[in-house]
C-alpha cells in the first residue's frame, strides 16, 4: 500500500538525516584516526632512524655567491652517507637542495626532513608542498628557518605566516622550527614552540665558556641534562638537531679522536624512543663557512669547517667507524 505522500516526504527526510548524521560520524572519527597514524609515524621515525643533518658537499656560499647543489653532488653524497643513516635533514629547499628528497627515495632512505632556510621564500615552500604530495612516504617533516630568530634574520610571525600556509595547503605534513636550546624556555616563546609537531633545537655544547675540547664527556652530560629539561617542560617529540664538537686540529684542542668521543658516549647514553632522538651534526667538512660566519659574527670560525663526520672529500672519519650498519631496505 501506498503511503500518503506527506509521511513518503517525511521518511525521506528521516532517511536523509541518518544518512547525513552518519556520514558526519564516520567523518569526525576518521580524523583523529589519520592525526593518530600521522604522529605514530613520526614517532616511529624517531625511534628508529638514524639521522644526519646534510648540506650537499656541492652546495657552497662564497663571497655572497651561491654555488648550487648537483643532482649528481648530491646522489654521490647520499650514498656515502646511506650504509649509516636512514634519515636526512636540510637546511634549505631551493638551489638544488630540494632534489635531496628524490634521490634519497631512489637509495631507500625512509626518512626526509626538509628544511626551510628564509621562511618568506614562496620559492622554499613551493618545493616543500611539491615534494611531499610527491614523496609522501619518506618526507616526514619540514623545519622551518634555522636560528634565525635568534639571529634576527626573521620574525616569529614570519615563521608562523609560513607554517599556516604549509598547514592549509599539506596538513599531514608535521612542522617545527629550529633555534638554540635556551629559547625554548624563554616564557615569552614557549606557547609559539608548542603549536609545533616536534621539537628540533640545537644544543651546542661548544659554545659553553665552561666546555673544554678535551673532555667532550662533559658536553654529552650538557646534551642529557637538557634533554630532561625539555622533557619537564613538552610534551612534544624531541629530535635534536644539532649537537657535537668539531674535528679541527689546532690549538683549540679539536681531534678527530675527541669528536668520536662525544658521539660514542652519547650514543651509548642517550635513551632513544618515540619521544626522543638527536641527529649526528654534520655529515660533511664545510670549508667555505668559516668565511660566510665572519660575515654575521666577529671572530675565529676556523672550526666551522670541521663539524663533519665525513671529510669534503668524503673519507670517513673516525666517528664512523662506531656507527653500527642501518638496513639498506626503506620499508618499516
Amino acid at each position: 500500500m501506498a503511503l500518503p505522500q506527506h509521511q513518503s516526504i517525511q521518511m525521506a527526510l528521516r532517511n536523509l538525516s541518518a544518512l547525513w548524521l552518519m556520514a558526519l560520524l564516520v567523518s569526525w572519527l576518521a580524523a583523529p584516526q589519520t592525526a593518530r597514524a600521522e604522529d605514530a609515524r613520526l614517532r616511529a621515525s624517531i625511534k628508529e632512524d638514524r639521522f644526519i643533518t646534510y648540506t650537499p658537499r656541492s652546495f657552497s656560499v662564497t663571497g655572497g655567491r651561491i654555488t648550487p647543489a648537483t643532482h649528481t653532488g648530491i646522489k654521490e653524497d647520499l650514498a656515502i652517507l646511506r650504509p649509516n643513516f636512514e634519515g636526512v635533514i636540510t637546511y634549505s629547499s631551493t638551489n638544488g637542495v630540494e632534489k635531496v628528497v628524490e634521490v634519497a627515495e631512489k637509495l631507500h632512505y625512509r626518512s626526509v626532513i626538509m628544511g626551510i632556510w628564509d621562511p618568506s621564500s614562496a620559492t622554499e615552500v613551493n618545493n616543500v608542498i611539491q615534494a611531499f604530495r610527491q614523496y609522501p612516504q619518506i618526507v616526514i617533516a619540514v623545519v622551518v628557518g634555522n636560528e634565525g630568530i635568534f639571529t634576527k634574520r626573521y620574525t616569529m610571525g614570519r615563521v608562523q605566516q609560513t607554517m599556516q600556509r604549509l598547514k592549509k595547503e599539506v596538513p599531514a605534513l608535521a612542522m617545527a622550527t629550529s633555534e638554540p636550546f635556551h629559547l625554548y624556555f624563554s616564557p615569552e616563546l614557549s606557547s609559539f614552540f608548542r603549536s609545533h609537531d616536534l621539537l628540533m633545537p640545537n644544543i651546542h655544547p661548544v659554545f659553553e665558556n665552561w666546555f673544554k675540547p678535551e673532555e667532550p664527556e662533559g658536553g654529552v652530560a650538557m646534551v642529557l641534562n637538557v634533554t630532561e629539561k625539555f622533557k619537564a617542560e613538552y610534551t612534544l617529540p624531541l629530535l635534536i638537531k644539532e649537537t657535537g664538537i668539531p674535528s679541527g686540529e689546532g690549538a683549540k684542542g679539536y681531534s678527530p679522536a675527541r669528536q668520536a668521543r662525544f658521539w660514542t658516549e652519547l650514543d651509548r647514553r642517550f635513551p632513544v624512543s618515540q619521544l626522543q632522538s638527536f641527529a649526528y651534526f654534520e655529515a660533511f667538512d664545510a670549508p667555505w663557512k668559516p668565511a660566510l660566519m665572519a660575515t654575521e659574527f666577529p671572530g675565529d670560525h676556523a672550526n666551522e669547517s670541521h663539524w663533519g663526520i665525513f671529510t669534503a672529500a668524503g673519507t670517513a672519519k673516525e666517528v664512523v667507524r662506531h656507527l653500527s650498519p642501518r638496513p639498506a631496505t626503506n620499508s618499516r
